[in-house]
């Protein structure tokens, strides 16, 4: 699936790091004169690789300014190799603004792969190990009365596998148009689910009969869970995009950069609304 996690985009002016304004007004009563609008951008990196062919892809920009919060400019000219243990390496090329692609890289399951990206001189690390894949049982449509609306939800299910330490991410692509809200981060683990069967609710679409909806269900580690789950929970805490916030996403990325790498699987379901 062409989960382009970058396509989270309008999440990404809640990553910028000024926990230490907040901290200056919380600590002391010091008049301090700041200097937002030139605050040093952050590089934000977004990458993963997948066991499907044609869609891996690595997006470089920088965090904006504090009053642009909408406006991420890439990065061009970087370097970026993706590699696995067993010495499969691949330096990407450059598709786009700020977008890298491999020529020829399919994921394994079980696999460990590593990503290194040069930009100016300074490099950021980061590995990513490849969970085993888990087929969607079924897509449904289930109508529920709130008591205020009548909601048409649709739930998707799979077989969690017996050991513990599983990680899901569901993609939404309704009439062939990928769903990339904030509102639309679909995340599950099998902490109280172990080996049974999960019926994972999709959120932030109402279903509308006759409409195509595929489901995308990627395996993904826990690293990349947790960094969609802060994500998520900065954006249902209300705060807008130009709002400071006191945390960013747990990154596995070493070197400085926000963001995140992720190695997953994807299975893929298609019904037709009833």
């Amino acid at each position: 699936m062409n989960l382009k996690i970058s396509s989270y985009k309008n999440l990404l002016g809640l990553l910028v790091l000024i926990c230490g304004v907040i901290l200056s007004f919380t600590a002391c009563t010091k008049v301090i004169k700041l200097d937002l609008n030139t605050a040093n951008p952050q590089v934000v990196i977004q990458a993963y690789v997948t066991d499907q062919q044609n869609i891996d892809t690595v997006k470089l920009t920088r965090t904006g300014s504090y009053f642009s919060p909408g406006t991420y400019p890439t990065i061009n000219g970087a370097t970026v190799i993706i590699s696995d243990i067993v010495g499969l390496t691949d330096t990407l090329k450059q598709v786009d603004s700020g977008v890298y692609a491999p020529t020829n890289f399919l994921g394994v399951s079980g696999k460990t792969y590593s990503l290194k990206v040069l930009i100016n001189g300074k490099e950021y690390d980061a590995v990513s190990t490849m969970p085993a894949a888990v087929d969607i049982d079924s897509v449904t449509k289930q109508t529920i009365n709130t008591g205020f609306d009548i909601q048409n939800r649709i739930r998707c299910y799979f077989r969690d596998p017996l050991e513990p330490g599983n990680y899901y991410m569901a993609g939404l692509v309704v009439n062939t148009v990928l769903r990339d809200s904030a509102d639309d981060i679909n995340i599950a683990q099998d902490k109280f689910d172990d080996g049974t069967e999960v019926n994972l609710r999709i959120r932030g679409y109402n279903a509308v009969s006759g409409d195509t909806v595929t489901i995308k269900l990627m395996c993904i580690d826990a690293s990349t869970y947790n960094y969609f789950n802060v994500v998520r929970s900065i954006a249902a805490s209300g705060n807008p995009v130009s709002t400071a916030v006191p945390q960013n996403p747990p990154t596995n990325i070493i070197g400085g950069a926000l963001g995140y790498f992720s190695a997953h699987t994807i299975r893929s379901k298609t019904i037709v609304v009833p």
